[in-house]
């Protein structure tokens, strides 16, 4: 296949099936890794380099700048902790709760939609287990707002961090 100009288009954000907004510039992702390196005598032990290194997975973490969105979704997202559906939220004694297992997650969806340069839209891309752990930032004032959130995403009980809908 020839390299070519990759569009997704303009990038509708959607959390948990509820339209969200549109980005700035589009949403970035961020794949990270993670690795345990495996000490040996033959290489100086713990202070020397590893003997192997061992791959333990990874997460994705999506940062989304909005400059057009759903000021009651952005509040929920802002919440952090998900009780038990959109709308529901309860952040007081939010402290000790487990983001996976009880289900306090968000599932994130961007939607790209059909342009001139990008008529097919592609596949929308789908981060089922994602929760708002960075810093929340947004200015207000006299020029338009911004709002910045980055996801952090999970692999979900089947292994996947995210998916092509």
């Amino acid at each position: 296949m020839a390299a070519q100009v990759q569009v997704f288009g303009p990038c509708q954000v959607y959390l948990d099936n509820v339209f969200f907004g549109y980005t700035r510039n589009g949403a970035d992702f961020t794949d990270e890794g993670y690795f345990l390196d495996v000490p040996g005598d033959e290489r100086g032990g713990d202070e020397g380099p590893p003997i192997d290194v061992q791959y333990l997975g990874f997460i994705a973490r999506v940062r989304l700048e909005f400059t057009k969105w759903d000021a009651a979704v952005a509040d929920l997202a802002a919440a952090r902790v998900k009780a038990s559906g959109l709308g529901l939220y309860d952040n007081r004694g939010a402290s000790g709760r487990l983001m996976f297992s009880s289900g306090y997650h968000f599932n994130l969806k961007l939607v790209p939609l059909a342009t001139t340069v990008n008529t097919g839209a592609g596949a929308s891309i789908v981060y089922p287990l994602a929760f708002p752990r960075q810093p929340i930032e947004i200015n207000k004032g006299t020029k338009f707002s911004s709002l910045i959130m980055e996801f952090e995403c999970h692999p979900d009980t089947s292994g996947q961090v995210y998916y092509a809908d």
